[in-house]
């Protein structure tokens, strides 16, 4: 997203840049072997809380300052997440081939639903998003995306399915998925705060002590979630952390409105970047494996920053436009009633 004044937040533009900069050091950097400390130390968390924050603060404003209907929405975020997201997907197999069935089902971005594993790690946000999609779709049917309450149920809903999901795993020993309604706190809390910050709901009093209640239920969802090894090197001091910095970094960039013009231009290409940057490194990786750290570090970055500016130019902007004139279009038949509009609802 570019940085310019109209109807943009240029300070959401500079924390992507920001988060994008965090995901990157993480893929790219062996962060664990830098001491004790820094194995609780995680700056793709940090970064993905980050994006998961903005998600959850700008798609409830989108839809509530573009009236629009449940097709109009999913297909201007089809058009906005689809084509970025098949051009990383053919990168991925040139780094490392799979099976058909694995690629097609990884085509639909819903694969984990489906019981297939993602081609590339990082799409499982992806998936969470879809779900966050579908919730304000509900919530858009219902005629509440307007209404503060139901963004306050929502948060409270993903906090109790946290702890059903976070329980099992101290008590049970079964890894129970609660990566996806621990990012759906986040994404509500963040939803919350945005009918706080343009509706005037609740006081900053009550914001508070609900959000510090939030907090306390997450990091006691941290500790039973992760009180043990699951093998990715999980600790509940590393979730605290990043999930910690993430929103404290959505806050910071907001509060002091940070804009800085190098990190609002990495913001403009940061979902082409979040994207291709593992398959760009595995096939550097693939063609010089005696590659170092640094040396694959240090040319991975420039070209994945590359063709993610190619990517966001001749493939995610286009479709953009596109995805904007169709749903223009139809919004346009539908008030004018023309005879020949497609219903949308």
């Amino acid at each position: 997203m570019a940085c310019t004044k109209e109807l943009r937040f240029e300070w959401m533009d500079a924390l992507r840049g920001a988060a994008a900069i965090l995901v990157l050091i993480r893929h790219y950097f062996r962060i664990a072997a830098l001491g004790p400390l820094a194995t609780h130390i995680d700056p793709g968390t940090m970064g993905v809380v980050a994006f998961f924050c903005i998600s959850g603060y700008i798609i409830p404003w989108s839809v509530l300052h573009s009236p629009t209907t449940v097709l109009q929405f999913a297909t201007a975020r089809a058009f906005r997440l689809y084509p970025a997201y098949w051009v990383s997907l053919i990168l991925a197999v040139v780094a490392a081939p799979v099976a058909l069935p694995v690629l097609l089902a990884n085509m639909t971005m819903a694969q984990r639903f489906m019981g297939v594993h993602d081609i590339v790690g990082v799409y499982w946000t992806l998936q969470i998003e879809i779900i966050f999609y579908a919730v304000m779709a509900v919530l858009m049917l219902a005629g509440k995306v307007a209404d503060p309450r139901a963004s306050l149920w929502c948060l409270l809903g993903a906090c109790v399915l946290s702890l059903l999901l976070a329980i099992p795993r101290a008590v049970l020993l079964v890894k129970t998925p609660v990566a996806p309604a621990f990012s759906l706190v986040v994404m509500f809390a963040s939803f919350v705060f945005y009918h706080h910050r343009h509706a005037g709901f609740l006081s900053s009093t009550r914001l508070r002590c609900i959000l510090s209640g939030v907090g306390a239920v997450m990091v006691g969802c941290f500790l039973l979630a992760y009180h043990r090894d699951w093998g990715f090197g999980e600790t509940p001091l590393r979730f605290v952390l990043g999930y910690a910095v993430g929103v404290g970094l959505f806050m910071a960039f907001m509060r002091l409105d940070i804009r800085m013009p190098a990190l609002c231009w990495l913001g403009s290409i940061s979902y082409p970047l979040y994207l291709i940057h593992v398959p760009v490194r595995e096939i550097i990786v693939g063609l010089m494996p005696s590659l170092g750290e640094i040396p694959s570090a240090l040319l991975g970055i420039p070209a994945t920053v590359a063709l993610a500016a190619v990517i966001h130019h001749g493939v995610e902007l286009p479709f953009n436009r596109l995805g904007k004139r169709w749903v223009a279009r139809y919004r346009v038949q539908r008030l004018k009633g023309a005879p020949d509009a497609v219903p949308l609802d």
